[in-house]
């Protein structure tokens, strides 16, 4: 008789207060602010429950119908806000991250871990989210 072993690795985030949140979002924002990639489509962080999630906002099909109606109230009346990734910040000095995806039914990928810097460094150059990135997106 044979057993079998599963092993999970699921981290958990950090807690982080106010001055934590504040050095991230400021090195996060300065990161975003320099790279021509990001400060294109980034319109939005922020950091919640121990994970920082980063916006884009994309333009809603068909937001000049006036037959349309939206869920969501539109930003500016034609753009809607979308998750670009979300970072889970295992511990406070943002030397361990994970860099999640979400998928088109809600639920989020793990694609990588690393620092916080390395995790931004996959989301600018990674063919993963090169759509993004594109002229026609």
């Amino acid at each position: 008789m044979t057993s079998e072993y599963v092993w999970v690795y699921n981290p958990k985030p950090a807690k982080l207060n106010k001055y934590q949140k504040d050095l991230i979002t400021d090195k996060v924002s300065e990161i975003i602010k320099n790279s021509s990639k990001f400060n294109t489509i980034v319109h939005r962080i922020q950091i919640r429950a121990g994970r920082l999630y980063i916006y884009h906002l994309c333009e809603q099909y068909g937001w000049n119908d006036p037959s349309n109606t939206f869920i969501e109230p539109l930003i500016d009346d034609k753009y809607n806000e979308f998750p670009l990734a979300r970072i889970m910040i295992i511990n406070s000095n943002c030397s361990k991250c994970r860099l999640d995806w979400q998928r088109h039914n809600g639920q989020w990928m793990d694609l990588k871990e690393g620092t916080l810097e390395e995790c931004l460094k996959f989301i600018e150059e990674d063919d993963w989210f090169s759509h993004y990135f594109s002229e026609n997106f």
